[in-house]
């Protein structure tokens, strides 16, 4: 993450020749996806889901978006106000949105199947709730992996009674991940192979060497342990930068997330990380 001042922030030659490239391939799918941090600061939201063109890794792919933007822009709430949000589905498939860690009513979660029949194509869903809390969440979709290709956002909610200190700005940082991959097939191979894509597996040498350093029962006993429960001990991650991108703010790695500031500016950041129960 770089903290650039406006005097220092310039446009990387890789972001500008992705981008002139894209210029064409974005006309035809609508607005063009947005990597800034698009806020919106209202009572009365309309969000829209649909696809668009990117191209994270030189590869070009459809994301979906709310709003043209990935992430999703970030949706600025305050406690004890009523939020309406009206959610329209310009997807050929089902769609919804999910208020992770909201409080409300169980009609607005946004889970299909569960507490409704989901965003049908080309129909709108209005959300409305009290915010009954503040804090930094965040939101996404509950529908087939519409969240593994790009639908998520996050959401701010700034408290009735004003925090004990002061900032001239602030910003979210999102942190997700993005594969080139058809979700559908990554989660088919995890099904077939929970360590598809780890390529650091023990080998005939390790073993030897956990018997000379704990004994031949000891090291029995853990591979037992880890053979009854069909993993292993080398699987940290169940999908690995072999396919994953990592995202800031939809930003590569190679291209980084930068925020602007003036000399002398007090700076809040609010981090949110997607998918941080699988990292828990």
């Amino acid at each position: 993450m770089n903290l650039l001042s406006e005097q220092e922030i310039c446009l990387s030659r890789r972001r500008f020749v992705l981008g002139l490239a894209m210029g064409g391939a974005l006309t035809a799918f609508g607005l063009p996806v947005t990597a800034a941090q698009n806020s919106l600061r209202a009572k009365k939201f309309q969000l829209n889901i649909g696809s668009q063109a990117v191209n994270f890794t030189g590869t070009p792919r459809l994301a979906t978006t709310v709003n043209g933007s990935l992430p999703a822009p970030i949706l600025r709430w305050r406690e004890g106000e009523e939020v309406r949000l009206k959610v329209t589905n310009r997807l050929a498939e089902t769609s919804s949105i999910h208020w992770h860690g909201i409080i409300l009513p169980n009609a607005m979660d946004g889970v299909p199947g569960m507490t409704f029949d989901g965003i049908k194509p080309g129909e709108s869903f209005t959300y409305r709730f009290k915010v009954q809390q503040s804090g930094t969440y965040w939101y996404h979709s509950h529908s087939g992996f519409q969240e593994q290709t790009g639908l998520h956002g996050a959401i701010v909610i700034e408290p009735k009674t004003p925090e004990p200190f002061v900032y001239d700005r602030d910003y979210v940082v999102l942190l997700s991940d993005w594969t080139d991959e058809n979700p559908h097939a990554v989660y088919a191979k995890l099904k077939k192979a929970s360590h598809y894509y780890n390529f650091n597996e023990r080998t005939v040498g390790d073993l030897w060497q956990d018997i000379r350093e704990k004994g031949i029962f000891q090291a029995w006993n853990e591979r037992k342990m880890w053979n009854h429960m069909r993993m292993s001990d080398t699987d940290i991650s169940d999908v690995t930068g072999y396919s994953y991108t990592y995202l800031m703010n939809g930003n590569t790695p190679a291209d980084g997330w930068k925020g602007l500031f003036k000399r002398g500016d007090k700076v809040q950041n609010l981090i949110q990380q997607e998918l941080k129960e699988k990292v828990a």
